[in-house]
C-alpha cells in the first residue's frame, strides 16, 4: 500500500500491508512473499517484483487519511495473464479501520479461492488499540533497534494491550522487542502468558 496522505500517516500503509501479507501467508495454501523480500527490491514495477519473487499475483493499493476518514483502494493483478482480477475502493470512518483491513484480507483470499485456516477476530478489536499496534510495528520494523526506538515501540504496544487485552498482535510486537536484544527470559515469560490467555 502507498500512503497518499500526510507523511506521518505512513505507518497505516506499512502496517496494513504487513498485516495482509501475514493473513495471506497464514492461510497456508499459497506461497506469499514476505514484507522484507518486497521492500528489498525497492521501487521497481510490480511486474518485475513478481518475477523476482516468483509470485503470480500482486496486490497493490493506496491509503489516504483525511481527518477522521480513510480512503482505500486495492487491485489484485494476475501477472501471468496481465489482468486485474479484482479491485475495490472504500471510504470509511477511522473507527472502522480494523473492519476494513479484515474485509481486504477476506476479499483477497476469496478471489484466490482460498480460506484462512483460523478465523480472525481482529474486527472485534478496539480501533485505537489497532492504531497503537500499527505504530509500534512500524517503529520496530523500520527505524532500527536503538534503545530509544525499542522503548517507544514497547510503550505503543503496551498501550494497545491496555486498550484491548485480548488483541494478540501487539503482544507479539512487544515480545519481539525483547527477543531482538537477547532478553529471552522476558520473551519466554510473555509466550507463557499468551498461551494461558489463549487457553482462557
Amino acid at each position: 500500500f502507498d500512503n497518499k496522505g500526510a507523511d506521518e500517516d505512513v505507518f497505516y500503509a506499512y502496517g496494513i500491508s504487513s498485516d495482509l501479507i501475514s493473513d495471506m501467508a497464514s492461510a497456508g495454501a499459497i506461497r506469499v512473499a514476505g514484507m522484507k523480500e518486497v521492500e528489498d527490491l525497492g521501487d521497481i514495477p510490480f511486474k518485475n517484483k513478481a518475477k523476482e519473487l516468483n509470485t503470480r499475483y500482486v496486490s497493490t493499493g493506496s491509503l489516504w487519511k483525511m481527518g477522521d476518514q480513510f480512503q482505500l483502494s486495492i487491485e489484485l493483478h494476475d501477472t501471468k495473464e496481465s489482468t486485474i482480477i479484482w479491485s475495490d475502493r472504500w471510504q470509511e470512518k477511522w473507527e472502522n479501520l480494523p473492519v476494513i483491513k479484515e474485509k481486504l484480507s477476506s476479499s483477497l483470499l476469496e478471489t484466490l479461492n482460498t480460506k484462512p485456516k483460523v478465523e480472525s477476530s481482529i474486527a472485534n478489536n478496539n480501533t485505537e488499540a489497532y492504531e497503537y499496534y500499527l505504530k509500534a510495528k512500524f517503529k520496530l520494523d523500520t527505524e532500527g533497534l536503538t534503545k530509544e526506538n525499542l522503548s517507544i515501540s514497547r510503550s505503543l504496544a503496551e498501550k494497545a494491550i491496555e486498550l484491548d487485552p485480548l488483541f494478540m498482535e501487539p503482544r507479539m510486537v512487544l515480545m519481539s522487542t525483547y527477543a531482538s536484544v537477547g532478553q529471552f527470559k522476558v520473551f519466554l515469560e510473555m509466550v507463557e502468558e499468551m498461551i494461558e490467555l489463549a487457553e482462557k
